[in-house]
């Protein structure tokens, strides 16, 4: 398995595998619409296999979650990482 190497700048790696990406790539594609078939035939996930990841990484609280990234985001900004 390859793997992407990231650098934060403190001197330590941030390694993503292939896998974690192809799982954030699932709930980019739900979050964008997609359905599970076409989820699928972009990232390689069998229908089952997509369906499990969108329902186990989906919000509880899609509104909550989603004040909470922006909340995140803002702090990023803030700190001059984006």
């Amino acid at each position: 398995m390859s793997v992407a190497v990231l650098h934060h700048g403190f001197g330590e790696l941030d390694r993503k595998h292939d896998q974690d990406l192809r799982d954030t790539s699932v709930m980019l594609l739900d979050r964008a619409g997609c359905d599970l078939l076409t989820i699928g035939d972009i990232t390689g996930h069998s229908y089952k296999s997509a369906q499990t990841i969108v329902k186990h990484y989906s919000a509880r609280n899609a509104a909550r979650a989603d004040a909470g990234i922006d909340r995140l985001v803002l702090q990023v900004r803030k700190e001059g990482m984006a």
